[in-house]
């Protein structure tokens, strides 16, 4: 069995200015004191699962090591791509919500629209842990919600606060679920990454712990979830399940969130199995969603090269893997990533816009900005809920 959550009572002190803003009605409900979960310690815990399950994340592993192999190959960078469905579809988990097109462009300027650019910083987020090395400690994991958060202003580091999930603004009475006090995370924490530095447990298994055990901590007052999710693909890569590849792993779990959600709830029970069970799950979708997004790639970028007829060693044949990196581009942009003028590279983005590759877009306000509406129409499919029901149903 897994060691469930226990439980303190801590006391609870609120300003009494603040207290009198709050409703009467609320006021009442609010106690002297409250009780905060207390999450078992894990860096030595033996992982008992079911043969059956075992054998099931072999075949898992031995699908994703498949998967990022063939992605090593490709003479374009399907990970980038990857990233903004990825980080739309953690997003989504979230209840935030933007256009593939709006997270590109928000990439490249501040004028795009808010949600756009708070989902931006996910995918600088999974930039930055993908760009890590080393075991994972609590020093990385802040870099990457750091990284989050950049746009937010929350202050950087671990919470010092309580936070909780569910019941009202004011007090963590009634809520659903109380993570541990603030002044217990860094040595929760210090637990987690050393469960993390473990050798003696399959990659899937201890990724699926991992996160299921980050978010019982909930270490910082915002972006748990988010945060919890790109460290997914830090455990992976670490472990060298991952090694090229970068895959829509929070889309396989958007796919099901109420189950997501349960696997949490068990796991606080002592239950590890649902979790490790809903990874395997999303993973699996993940590599459909994935291999159907390079296919996808594939023909487009077949029939840009068919179109273009410009002599060999022309930027424009540089130009369509630049695209599939960030989808959305002005000038400038195109002149820096391909070393060439910007008059140069204002005369690639006119010829692109000729030949159906680009379309101009946005407003006077945000400047000259093109999309590559093909390779847009791709990640929208599968970053939506829809889309990827439609994807997991074929």
């Amino acid at each position: 069995m897994w060691p469930n959550i226990s439980y303190e009572t801590c006391a609870w002190e609120r300003d009494p200015d603040e207290l009198a803003l709050i409703p009467k009605s609320r006021r009442r409900e609010i106690l002297s004191t409250y009780e905060a979960s207390v999450p078992a310690t894990i860096a030595n815990q033996v992982v008992d699962l079911p043969p059956e399950l075992l054998q099931r994340i072999s075949e898992v592993e031995v699908m994703l090591t498949r998967f990022d192999e063939a992605q090593a190959t490709r003479d374009y960078n399907l990970p980038a791509l990857l990233l903004r469905s990825e980080s739309s579809s953690s997003s989504q988990i979230e209840r935030l919500t933007s256009s593939v097109c709006n997270i590109a462009l928000a990439e490249l300027t501040d004028k795009a629209p808010s949600n756009a650019l708070l989902i931006a910083s996910n995918v600088s987020a999974m930039r930055e842990a993908l760009a890590q090395t080393g075991p994972v400690d609590i020093d990385s994991i802040c870099r990457v919600h750091d990284t989050l958060m950049a746009r937010t202003g929350e202050s950087p580091g671990l919470r010092t606060e309580q936070v909780w999930i569910g019941g009202t603004p004011y007090s963590p009475h009634g809520a659903s679920f109380v993570p541990p006090h603030a002044n217990r995370v860094p040595d929760c924490l210090e637990d987690l990454v050393t469960f993390g530095r473990r050798e003696d447990i399959p990659p899937v298994i201890k990724a699926a712990a991992f996160h299921a055990q980050f978010e019982t901590i909930h270490p910082f007052t915002d972006g748990n979830g988010r945060t919890g999710r790109v460290l997914l693909h830090r455990m992976l890569a670490r472990d060298e399940v991952l090694l090229h590849a970068t895959l829509p792993v929070s889309a396989g779990l958007l796919h099901d969130v109420k189950n997501y959600m349960h696997a949490l709830d068990a796991y606080h029970e002592g239950r590890v199995e649902p979790i490790v069970q809903c990874l395997a799950d999303a993973l699996e979708l993940a590599v459909v969603i994935g291999s159907r997004i390079a296919s996808d790639v594939d023909s487009i970028l077949d029939d840009w090269r068919s179109a273009n007829t410009d002599r060999a060693g022309s930027a424009s044949h540089r130009f369509p893997a630049l695209l599939v990196e960030q989808p959305v581009v002005n000038v400038g942009y195109v002149a820096s990533r391909l070393a060439i003028s910007d008059r140069a590279a204002r005369s690639l983005v006119l010829v692109a816009c000729e030949r159906g590759i680009l379309q101009k877009m946005g407003s006077a306000r945000r400047g000259a900005f093109y999309q590559a509406s093909d390779l847009i129409s791709v990640l929208e499919e599968a970053s939506s809920l829809q889309g990827i029901r439609r994807i997991a149903s074929r």
